[in-house]
């Protein structure tokens, strides 16, 4: 039985919001209000990270979507929309490939479908041999400011406190996991292309973490696709009303289409 952290808000349409890398699910706390009066918003903490217990097996991501779906299948979360932010989408797609319960609605939030590069993949192992040698603080320290565009990490100053300091308390074991398991992970353009529910992506016109000329490439692929000026990789809190605003349009789409 998979124990995942998580806490749920509202009623409706389920709604999965799935954390990136290094992130708990604290993130959605001001995002999630104004989608609750119309989807049941579970929002649970991957796991190794927060408050979720470690995977014994490692992190690979088809292990931890296998996981996930275990969960959704645990407490009955059936007809869900997944929406992850970053390492949350890959491991959305994952979970299209291995859940045996398929969601009805797929979210890319700041994220891709292709694989890393081989220069990502190099980078990759000299972030994980960053956070054997400093740790997970000085790691986490030194991530997260440059995940928003640079006009707006003043603005947002408090907001990246905060995720420094939840992010601080992972473990290096699981940072470093995470880490090889996004750089070991499938392509998965083509799962996303046949994918057959509704398909959504948003990204950042000044996303440093995925440049908007990657994201560019899968319009054609998904059924939603929205790109925030003056964003970097965290529209959650950049665009905050933009993206409550997109992702409340696609979920009511979803709900025309089942009625």
């Amino acid at each position: 039985m998979p124990d995942i952290a998580y806490w749920k808000f509202g009623k409706g349409q389920p709604l999965v919001l799935l954390p990136g890398f290094g992130e708990t699910n604290e993130m959605w706390q001001e995002f999630v209000p104004p989608l609750s009066d119309f989807c049941e918003v579970w929002c649970p903490d991957l796991p190794g990270f927060g408050e979720s217990p470690p995977l014994l097996q490692g992190y690979a991501l088809p292990d931890v979507a296998l996981v996930l779906a275990e969960w959704l299948q645990l407490h009955k979360i059936e007809n869900a929309c997944l929406i992850g932010h970053s390492l949350g989408a890959y491991i959305a797609l994952e979970m299209v490939v291995n859940s045996p319960a398929t969601p009805v609605g797929l979210g890319l939030f700041h994220s891709t479908a292709f694989a890393d590069s081989a220069e990502k993949k190099s980078v990759r192992d000299k972030t994980a041999a960053f956070i054997e040698k400093h740790g997970a603080p000085t790691f986490i320290q030194s991530f997260v400011a440059p995940l928003f565009a640079a006009k707006n990490r003043e603005y947002f100053q408090a907001d990246i406190e905060a995720l420094i300091r939840r992010g601080s308390q992972n473990s290096k074991e699981s940072l470093i996991g995470y880490t090889l398991a996004m750089k070991n992970r499938a392509d998965h353009m083509e799962t996303l292309r046949q994918f057959k529910g509704a398909k959504l992506m948003i990204c950042g016109e000044e996303d440093s973490a995925v440049p908007l000329a990657s994201s560019l490439k899968h319009r054609q692929a998904v059924t939603a696709f929205h790109q925030l000026p003056d964003c970097g990789h965290m529209g959650m809190f950049e665009k905050q009303a933009d993206s409550q605003a997109i992702i409340r349009q696609f979920m009511a789409s979803l709900a025309l289409n089942n009625q």
